[in-house]
């Protein structure tokens, strides 16, 4: 957990300890269970819904933020239509995770990842893979998907200096530096929509 994190955590509890004090000191029920139990309630409420929007704020703004990196590309121009994430399989299981596209290539991909997940593990043992991205919209239904893409586990030091060649990996995860990060490399895609149907991707 980051400071900041940790400091709103503890804003949040402090705020709600007090109210639940508060509002136990006054028993303005006449029953002492009736009243903790009304400030236990709202104590919990206040504690929980700043955390829940706190959440849905940090969601909102990765969305932004991943995804398309890439001022120039096909690759690039169809993903800054498409959420910042993807749904990718190891043949063993199919993971959910955001991404950013390189600065620097445009057929390769970052994902952040802990270390110590099974991902990681499967993605050393078979580094072949398959992805798609979510559609965007129902009325326009894009989608880019892929059975050709090879994957890279990078560690320690590697991490560093491809950071300071590619610093919009830190928008996918800020302590990226100490984590694994991913390297997908795309060999061909589909893209496909609701009004221009499919278009085929080869890359070099």
């Amino acid at each position: 957990m980051y400071f900041k994190r940790f400091a709103q955590l503890f804003i949040i509890f402090l705020v709600a300890s007090a109210i639940l004090s508060a509002i136990f000191a006054t028993n303005f029920t006449g029953s002492w269970l009736l009243t903790w139990l009304l400030a236990t309630i709202v104590a919990y409420l206040i504690l929980v819904l700043p955390l829940v929007f706190l959440t849905l704020a940090k969601a909102h703004k990765k969305a932004d933020i991943v995804g398309s990196q890439s001022a120039t590309g096909e690759l690039a121009e169809l993903l800054k239509g498409l959420p910042g994430y993807i749904a990718f399989s190891t043949g063993r299981s199919t993971t959910i995770m955001s991404f950013t596209q390189s600065t620097k290539s445009d057929n390769v991909l970052y994902m952040v990842a802990d270390p110590a997940t099974t991902k990681v593990k499967e993605l050393q043992d078979n580094p072949c893979l398959s992805f798609t991205t979510w559609f965007d919209s129902l009325e326009k239904g894009a989608r880019l998907s892929s059975n050709r893409m090879s994957a890279e586990v990078l560690m320690d030091s590697r991490n560093r200096s491809l950071i300071e060649q590619e610093p919009n990996i830190l928008s996918v995860h800020e302590n990226a530096a100490n984590m694994v990060i991913i390297k997908l490399t795309l060999h061909s895609a589909l893209y496909e929509d609701f009004k221009d149907g499919l278009r085929a991707l080869t890359f070099k």
